[in-house]
């Protein structure tokens, strides 16, 4: 085993962030978030010289699985979500979001999706990675914890947290989710939010005002 690599591409209009994450040996690893501006995402890929064995989605919303389908079949990869937050990509999408999301978002091809299982270690090619249910943002929202930092989608980001009003969203589980799986980790764990810069465990706690009652100590 090599060094992990971890290579952040902002894409599409909301700047989501997607990772390219890795194993600098063999260049085995995995593709998250791919949100948009497929063909970027895909040059990176090649220009990294990845071997890709997944793509993940942190969860279903279209700024972080616009490009999904394109990506996925450009890089001969399985596409890996939680079953609840499915619906875009396999065309069952509910209400009006999930309609337009449906029609947005570049869908897998045959048979490409693959369901995540919450507290459970993908087998894949490349850097271990963990699975943890970290609901609040969506129902399905997933983060993924690799020797790099956790990879939260829009749990967290530096200051702030994801959004809570639209459907399926939930403060309190955000922040029962965060409790559970974001405090417990050493300080200076890395956090990769879906969106800005990069932060800390130990900044979070002791700067992001919205997580100041989950307090500093578990």
């Amino acid at each position: 085993m090599g060094k992990l690599i971890t290579k952040r591409l902002e894409v599409g209009m909301l700047g989501t962030n997607c990772y390219i994450v890795m194993d600098s040996a063999d260049r085995a690893g995995f593709v998250i978030d791919p949100g948009a501006e497929a063909r970027k995402i895909v040059d990176a890929a090649r220009s990294e010289r990845l071997e890709c064995s997944a793509i993940l989605c942190t969860h279903g919303h279209v700024d972080h699985i616009g490009a999904v389908g394109k990506v996925a079949e450009a890089l001969d990869a399985p596409v890996l979500i939680a079953r609840e937050d499915s619906g875009s990509l396999e065309g069952s999408g509910s209400g009006v979001a999930g309609w337009l999301g449906s029609m947005l978002v570049s869908k897998p091809k045959g048979s490409g999706v693959d369901y995540l299982e919450p507290d459970s270690v993908l087998d894949l090619a490349g850097p271990e990675v963990r699975v943890v249910p970290t609901p609040g943002h969506t129902r399905g929202s997933m983060s993924f914890i690799t020797g790099a930092g956790i990879f939260c989608g829009d749990l967290v980001f530096q200051g702030s947290v994801g959004r809570t009003d639209l459907r399926g969203g939930s403060f309190s589980e955000l922040l029962d989710s965060v409790r559970k799986y974001v405090w417990p980790l050493p300080d200076d764990t890395v956090i990769y939010p879906g969106h800005g810069p990069t932060t800390t465990v130990a900044a979070e706690k002791a700067r992001n005002p919205f997580l100041k009652e989950l307090g500093v100590e578990d």
